[in-house]
């Protein structure tokens, strides 16, 4: 299971992990009767669980929540053969464990890893565990911004191409829950974050790409440095026979170079680079062994952030050995995913636009950058431990801000005095003041920079219920 000369590594009775000139970690592969102790009941976990009682390990499964759905998931494992605890942790549950798995969303400073780190067991995430028993050819996405659109759109691609692929990882469906259907000819597309390669130990995936390193989950990662660390990780475990794929007009990203230990490659937008790049009117595939038009600007949806995703998957499907005619093809009927500068509507001449997936500043800039017009925006939500005065470098393109959430006032502290300002108790108040500042023309712009959390299931709800709003204005999307 050698996917791009990494550690080539073959799973006898341990597995031996050694990182760089760390002492190496013995990990005993889970198998018939292995206590494996799974933390989280959200999607990662749920499918790690079940393919652990698959594999016949002696699982147990800690929640520190207790919601309906987690009981019915708690339900549905204990069924399947589980122990679960749910409502707390408790360290006498985790005791006796050979293997600890976390889902993203548990911190590290979260108590069962702490607990499992006293006691010397090892810690690895979801697609960690998984990736030990895929064999198939893994590209790996990681970046600030984008991972799910190039994930999608190269899925798309490959499958145009006529090639045997599984989408999956942190846009959705989690590794695990996929491993039946994947075989030594399948090319796994994985989107991966930076939660998950915190708590890897070997994943190597053939080709690695980081699209863009902005200010993001500091919340979590405490520094913008150790974010980027994380993100770097996906370069670890690769050998010399894999790829990293960069972002050449990023600078936090170029400077990864470093970290890359096989071949690297770049996509840019302002100048020819080995990868894919856009010269004149047109991107290009730049590979050396593979090159050539992959479609005109124009083709794109408006927007910066639409070629960059576009070169990125292009490069990426022709390091697989895609056509760059084929990579355009996709990419000109592609006109993106749902919360991501969706447009929902028009009326009066007002257009509304879903960018509910915006959990970053970085993302709400470029949003409105793509506006053709002023912008009122409806953002806020919790925040991730973002600078949004970096916000008001755009603030001449803004009419004004409507601001909703927990962190909707931090916000608001920051656009004082630089753009006209108004709290909402709600989004479908928010909808219906930024109706009421906006004339034709304009964009009212739901592009949040925070997580939806406090308000919210998830982006998806908060998106849906944003189109649920302009609705109720009249428009019919």
């Amino acid at each position: 299971m050698d996917r791009g000369g990494g550690a080539g590594i073959a799973f006898f009775e341990h597995l031996e992990i050694a990182v760089n000139d760390v002492q190496p970690i013995l990990v005993r592969r889970p198998g018939p009767g292995t206590p494996v102790t799974v933390v989280g009941l959200a999607r990662s976990g749920v499918a790690a669980a079940h393919w652990l009682l698959q594999l016949g390990a002696f699982v147990r499964v800690t929640e520190k929540a207790h919601t309906p759905p987690l009981k019915a998931a708690a339900e549905e494992l204990t069924a399947a053969g589980a122990l679960v605890e749910l409502g707390r942790h408790t360290r006498d549950f985790i005791q006796g464990s050979q293997l600890l798995v976390v889902s993203p969303g548990v911190p590290v400073e979260a108590q069962p890893i702490q607990w499992a780190l006293g006691d010397g067991i090892p810690v690895v995430s979801e697609l960690e565990l998984g990736s030990w028993y895929a064999p198939g050819t893994f590209v790996a996405v990681t970046g600030s911004n984008g991972k799910s659109t190039v994930v999608t759109l190269v899925g798309e691609i490959l499958r145009e191409a006529g090639k045997e692929v599984v989408v999956c990882g942190n846009i959705g469906q989690p590794l695990c829950g996929v491993l039946d259907q994947i075989k030594p000819s399948t090319i796994v597309v994985l989107e991966v974050s930076s939660f998950q390669l915190e708590t890897s130990l070997s994943f190597h995936p053939t080709i690695a790409c980081v699209l863009n390193v902005t200010d993001n989950h500091l919340d979590r990662h405490r520094s913008f440095a150790q974010y980027k660390q994380a993100k770097a990780k996906l370069f670890a475990y690769q050998g010399p026979r894999g790829f990293g794929l960069l972002n050449a007009d990023d600078p936090g990203c170029a400077s990864m170079r470093r970290y890359v230990r096989g071949k690297t490659v770049f996509f840019s937008r302002t100048r020819q680079v080995i990868g894919a790049c856009a010269v004149g009117d047109w991107l290009r595939l730049t590979l050396p062994w593979i090159s050539g038009p992959i479609c005109r600007r124009d083709a794109l949806p408006p927007g910066i952030h639409h070629e960059e995703n576009a070169l990125a998957a292009a490069c990426l499907s022709g390091l697989l050995g895609v056509k760059p005619e084929i990579s355009g093809q996709v990419l000109r009927r592609f006109r993106g995913l749902p919360h991501r500068q969706e447009v929902i509507s028009t009326l009066q001449g007002i257009t509304f636009v879903n960018d509910s997936k915006s959990t970053t500043v970085a993302s709400t800039l470029r949003a409105i950058q793509a506006a053709p017009g002023p912008v009122i925006l409806i953002a806020g939500g919790r925040d991730k431990g973002s600078d949004f005065r970096k916000l008001t470098a755009y603030a001449k393109k803004l009419k004004g801000a409507v601001l909703i959430g927990e962190d909707g006032r931090k916000i608001a502290s920051c656009l004082k005095g630089k753009v006209p300002l108004s709290l909402a108790e709600g989004l479908e108040e928010a909808v219906q003041v930024a109706f009421g500042m906006a004339h034709r023309g304009e964009w009212v712009l739901l592009s949040p920079m925070c997580t939806s959390f406090d308000m919210f299931r998830d982006f998806e709800e908060r998106g849906e219920r944003f189109v649920e709003a302009v609705k109720g204005l009249g428009c019919a999307p």
